[in-house]
This record gives C-alpha cells, structure tokens and sequence, in this order.
C-alpha cells in the first residue's frame, strides 16, 4: 500500500513540472518504493516498460532508482541530459537544470563514494557536482565543476578565461 505522503510527494511533483519531467519523476518514484521493498523482478519490469515510454517519448535522462531523491523535485526542460548517480543523495526542493551530471569520483574508496546535495539547491545548466557535499539554500552555475564541499548559502560559478596573447 502507498503511503499518504508519497501521494502528496507524487502531486507535487505534477504541479511543479512539465508532463514529460513529471513523468521521469514518477518513474524514479516507483521504481525506488519497489527498491526498497526488494522487489527486484518488479522493479525490473517496470524500468523496462520506463525505457520504452522514455524512448516514446525522447526523455534523455538518467536517474537511478537507488538515489535518494527529496519531495518536489523540479526538471525544468525535460530533465534533458540528467544523470544522477546511485550514490547521491538530494533534499527538497532542488532545482535540476539539462546536462546535470550529479555523480562520484569512482577511484575513491567506497566509503568515500557519496554525493550529498542540501535543500533548496539549484543546479544550473551542465554543471558537474563529483563527489561532495553542496550546503543548503546553494546556487551552482552553469558548466561550474563541483569537487569540493560547499557551504550552505554559497554561490559557485566558473569564469572561462580567454586569452590572447600578441607574438609581435
């Protein structure tokens, strides 16, 4: 039986996305309940049945359903380009931009391997966040690359420096 809450989680997660976004939340959602509740074949089918509609439908994303994703999750554009780690773990209320990678540094020992990210964060468009921990009420901008941990309420961003030099 589906809990109360995660009926609530599940209607939020409608009102604050796109069909198709919602659709790729709704999928994570009860593929991690089955997950968790080691129903294995289940799970497999479902996922199978995920990739069909996801192909149907040219949703390009990545989550895993051993994520540990918080309530009203927001995909803006379709989630296009999203992947989400199975080690990762996301509050509420987070922001998830296209090209997203929220992943681990694999050469690290296994206890090691954690990605924390806090309530309220916003992931701009194709940043990286490997590996740490992003504080709460945090903005990462675009193409930024997260390796370090983050204090809650901080502001990170990548300046591409240009360069030209004269050989006169």
């Amino acid at each position: 039986m589906i809990r109360t809450n995660t009926i609530m989680t599940i209607k939020s997660d409608y009102k604050i996305n796109s069909k198709a976004s919602f659709v790729i939340i709704l999928f994570y959602r009860l593929q991690h309940i089955l997950f968790s509740r080691n129903l294995l074949f289940v799970n497999a089918l479902v996922g199978g049945v995920k990739n069909i509609v996801s192909f149907l439908l040219g949703i390009h994303v990545q989550i895993s359903y051993r994520a540990s994703i918080g309530n009203r999750i927001r995909l803006p554009h379709r989630g296009f380009g999203v992947v989400i780690s199975h080690y990762a773990t996301i509050g509420n209320d987070c922001t998830i931009f296209h090209g997203v990678t929220i992943g681990v540094n694999e050469s690290r020992p296994k206890e090691k391997r954690k990605i924390v990210i806090g309530n309220n964060v916003y992931l701009s468009a194709g940043c990286k966040c490997i590996s740490c921990q992003i504080g709460e009420h945090s903005k990462i901008g675009p193409n930024a690359v997260v390796y370090k941990d983050i204090p809650p309420r901080s502001l990170v961003y990548s300046l591409n420096e240009i360069r030209v030099e004269n050989k006169n």
